[in-house]
């Protein structure tokens, strides 16, 4: 008959302890040959939070890296604190394992937003369109303020699309704005104009 080792990862599970020392450095050992077993992470931790180690803060964050389900790990290491006293209040500064809460809190929320955007989607809601508004004769536009866009890239532009009428009106918007080169457009013009009478 085989007689099971002491040393063995269930046996210190089954008898745990987190205030013994012994099996804290069991668990140590087990870490050191399996580094992402989680089982023996969570267990190796609560020996460390148990003892009052400094070595648990280095631990913490890479066990919770390795555990599913983090709030089971965070009710985990304070269930003897939650014995002693039911109404535990959360400190000013949020432990690494606090801010799970925080954000389990927060996850639903975002949820819910999700669902009305996918309802929303789902719907696909028309926006009806009032006729009035698309009666052009109502709108007013300010010549004016068009004028100022006009450019001389614009006015070759509408050359080269062979949109004649427009060019020939952006060179005497533009002549106007710039009289100093009013010869130069008016040439522009021109050369313009005979290219229409050729169509």
């Amino acid at each position: 008959m085989v007689k099971k080792s002491e040393n063995s990862f269930s046996d210190i599970i089954l008898n745990f302890n987190p205030s013994d020392n012994d099996k804290s450095l069991k668990l140590k050992k087990i870490l050191n040959s399996y580094p992402y077993f989680q089982s023996a992470s969570s267990h190796y931790l609560k020996t460390l939070e148990s003892q009052g180690k400094e070595a648990y803060l280095e631990l913490l964050p890479k066990t919770a890296l390795l555990t599913n389900d983090r709030s089971i790990l965070r009710n985990w290491l304070l269930k003897d604190e939650t014995i002693q006293d039911n109404s535990i209040s959360l400190p000013e500064k949020y432990s690494f394992l606090d801010w799970f809460d925080v954000i389990n809190d927060v996850v639903p929320k975002v949820d819910e937003k999700f669902e009305l955007i996918d309802k929303f989607i789902k719907n696909s809601p028309k926006i009806s369109i009032n006729k009035e508004f698309n009666d052009k004769s109502n709108l007013k536009i300010d010549t004016k303020a068009k004028d100022e866009l006009i450019t001389e890239t614009l006015a070759k532009i509408y050359l080269s699309q062979e949109k004649y009428n427009k060019a020939i009106k952006a060179y005497e918007i533009l002549s106007l704005k710039y009289p100093k080169k009013s010869s130069f457009f008016a040439n522009q013009i021109n050369d313009i104009k005979k290219l229409k009478s050729k169509d």
